[in-house]
């Protein structure tokens, strides 16, 4: 598959409005948004997390192997996962990637909303209820549109050693849209941003990038090789950290 000549559709306001709000976001994927971010990333938050938390990525290669978009999934353990996923990515896949952020977490007033939107990427995700479908159609539609997804599928913070649990979610939008499934494994981030905590600590971060996965036609069977694949990437972690 190729990003090259796709256009975005026109983004549905319905898709896109985190719940309790009337702002709709796909203006975060314009191209002046675009050019704030990658300042802001360049300029403020990739440089912030080198000197916070130093961080190795273990099989960057494997994102050799992608030539459109993908659907990263990997382990959650502190909001500071998706800056250290961003930093791991590198730019070719950040410059068009959205991450699946909790609605009720980080749209819960605009000014956060339009923050992480324009920093980060993110677009609101409805864990629960009926809407949860929405926004999982509403992905679907970026990835059509040559957009990336990272997305955190065990869903709460605290996923971090065994039993990863995953949500099928993520297994929706890839098989329906026949785009690989990237796992990540991330070790050290809730030792920098603990639960509860709104400040970093210093400290170093490992991530595990594993090989992609063709997507299939079965929806609970690419669940259990994404939870494998992470698993997987755990190890490399490990052998690298000479656990």
């Amino acid at each position: 598959m190729s990003n090259g000549g796709q256009r975005d559709r026109a983004p549905s306001n319905r898709a896109e409005t985190a719940p309790g709000s009337a702002v709709p976001w796909g203006w975060a994927r314009t191209p002046p948004a675009r050019l704030a971010r990658s300042a802001i990333q360049r300029g403020a938050l990739l440089p912030i997390l080198h000197f916070i938390s130093p961080y190795t990525v273990v099989g960057r290669r494997n994102l050799n192997q992608l030539k459109g978009p993908a659907v990263f999934v990997a382990n959650h353990q502190s909001h500071f996962d998706a800056p250290i996923c961003l930093a791991a990515l590198g730019g070719r896949i950040r410059r068009r990637l959205v991450i699946a952020a909790a609605a009720d977490y980080f749209y819960s007033t605009k000014v956060r909303g339009v923050a992480a939107s324009l920093a980060l990427g993110t677009v609101p995700f409805v864990r629960t209820g009926a809407s949860s479908r929405t926004s999982l159609v509403m992905l679907k539609q970026l990835v059509g549109n040559g957009w990336s997804v990272l997305i955190f599928p065990s869903g709460s913070r605290g996923s971090g050693t065994t039993g990863f649990n995953f949500k099928r979610g993520f297994a929706y939008i890839a098989v329906d849209a026949q785009v690989p499934v990237v796992p990540m494994y991330l070790h050290g981030p809730e030792q920098v941003m603990p639960k509860g905590s709104f400040i970093p600590l210093p400290g170093g971060v490992v991530i595990g990038i594993g090989q992609p996965i063709p997507p299939g036609n079965d929806y609970a069977e690419l669940v259990k090789k994404a939870e494998l694949g992470v698993e997987q990437a755990q190890a490399m972690v490990k052998r690298r950290e000479g656990a």
